[in-house]
């Protein structure tokens, strides 16, 4: 069952997707690679192992057990935090274009497991990033890398299981009349949500620290050895590590399983919440196509937050600095440029919502007068909001410190719209009108982001040679962003 709904799944992609359905050749090509499992998620897979290799090495010099425990404590949050991000936003989008309604009036007592089954192999291409840091590990310590083994996989199904819980709590609920109260605590819960993610992704920076300071960071781990990930660094004394793998295996089972109940009972009976609103009176008005769909797509996320999480990567880069910024109350404008640089960078990661957030809308898409160029300006802006959003408040953040700070504010705007200009050109550059879905596979996202750090590498050239040369870099980066505009308008 879970082969056929992968199946079907990425058929549904490849025929959103107009650089496929236009091209035969390339139509034949993509449902080949959507009915086969093995080669489906091994390119995915084959995809990540570089990085993975990358990572490895820094096990492979280190041979001290408190530098490897404490450098696995901050590795093991890579597959947590992946499948929780896949989950969360692939799930909304299964369910918005009805993957399991044939299964609704099945005699299925637990039919959530397929959904389960079907977003875990949507993670498990993740493992390439750290699997081999972990056979590192095994072969220096074998029953160490075991563990380490088994700890990768309780932070994978430990990750899954919480994307699963925000998909019950997000998405599986329809709203009869949804006013500002609903809006309001939408947006409410997305912050909570984004902080929280925020917070575990920040500690990804902690193998710079690491290496440096391994002595005071195990004290820390010390204090909090019981709870993920700071529990993967018992994989030196094996019987405390087995016994807290014990543990979060009698936790997890149950409440995955009582999650799992939750969410095939609102996918066959959806919970409905009513809320008073004012009546106003309708009145009709000529919007700009563009800013008409822009609008669209962020009154969507209103009701899909848990697909907002693509929009909050950025913050996970910059955390670290903000949070470092508050502890030694000083933030140098070369952090702020910096902290301006990848958020731009990795704003690419929101191109993943703003084409999802269609699912099955896009066939009312193509009955409107919308051409090609106008749906990807609008996916461009909507893209941008939340980066530069993030920018300008970085900047300000940053004027408190040093008021040279405001000299960069246009790298909050531009930055961001740099990088869904290139992202978005790139997705839409088949020939036709019609508008679709471009597929956006992770293999992409890093060529994107590999792409867009190339022209902004080139954007911070002349900064090599000090800041005094900053206005040349704006200079360049709105002349590469003027002949984005041009190539999008004769697109």
């Amino acid at each position: 069952m879970i082969r056929i709904l992968y199946r079907e799944l990425h058929y549904q992609i490849a025929k959103r997707n107009p650089l496929v359905v236009n091209d035969e050749k390339q139509f034949k090509k993509a449902i080949k690679n959507a009915m086969s499992l093995k080669r489906g998620l091994g390119v995915q897979a084959f995809g990540f192992i570089p990085f993975g290799l990358l990572m490895a090495s820094t096990f492979v010099f280190t041979n001290d057990r408190l530098v490897l425990a404490s450098l696995m404590v901050s590795l093991a949050l890579l597959p947590f935090v992946f499948a929780m991000y896949v989950t969360a936003i692939q799930a909304s989008y299964v369910l918005s274009i009805g993957l399991f309604k044939p299964l609704k009036p099945l005699p299925i007592r637990l039919g959530s497991k397929y959904l389960s089954g079907l977003l875990f192999l949507e993670v498990s291409p993740a493992l390439g990033v750290i699997l081999p840091s972990v056979f590192v590990i095994m072969a220096k310590y074998p029953l160490e890398g075991i563990l380490a083994l088994l700890w990768v996989f309780i932070g994978l199904f430990l990750g899954h299981m919480l994307g699963l819980a925000i998909v019950n709590f997000f998405a599986l609920k329809v709203h009869q009349r949804a006013g500002k109260g609903h809006t309001l605590k939408s947006l409410v819960k997305a912050v909570f949500f984004l902080l929280f993610i925020g917070m575990f992704m920040a500690m990804n920076y902690l193998q710079y620290y690491i290496r440096e300071h391994s002595e005071e960071v195990a004290k820390i781990i010390g204090k909090y050895f019981i709870a993920y990930p700071f529990s993967v660094a018992s994989i030196f004394e094996p019987p405390r590590s087995a016994g807290l793998l014990m543990v979060y295996v009698a936790i997890i089972v149950p409440v995955y399983y009582l999650t799992l109940r939750a969410v095939w009972k609102k996918i066959l009976e959806p919970s409905v919440v009513s809320e008073k609103m004012f009546v106003s009176k309708f009145k009709a008005k000529i919007t700009n196509k563009i800013l008409a769909l822009t609008l669209k797509d962020f009154r969507m996320f209103v009701r899909k937050p848990a697909m907002l999480v693509a929009f909050l990567i950025p913050l996970y880069m910059v955390l670290p600095t903000i949070v470092d910024a508050f502890r030694k109350g000083q933030l140098s404008l070369l952090n702020v440029l910096v902290v301006l640089f990848m958020v731009g960078l990795f704003s690419v990661a929101g191109a993943d919502a703003v084409l999802k957030v269609e699912g099955n809308v896009l066939e009312l898409l193509k009955t409107l007068p919308i051409r090609k160029r106008e749906f990807m300006l609008s996916k461009i802006l909507s893209m941008t909001v939340v980066p530069i959003t993030i920018g300008v408040l970085i900047v300000i953040f940053g004027a408190r410190y040093d008021v040279d700070s405001l000299l960069l504010l246009p790298y909050a705007f531009m930055l961001p719209l740099i990088s869904a200009s290139i992202t978005m050109l790139y997705l839409f550059r088949y020939t036709g009108e019609d508008i679709g879905i471009p597929e956006l596979s992770w293999l992409h996202m890093i060529f994107m982001i590999i792409i867009v750090g190339i022209v902004f590498a080139l954007i911070a050239a002349p900064l090599v040679f000090g800041l005094k040369h900053l206005f040349v870099s704006q200079e360049i980066a709105l002349g590469i962003l003027f002949i984005l505009f041009i190539i999008a308008k004769k697109h």
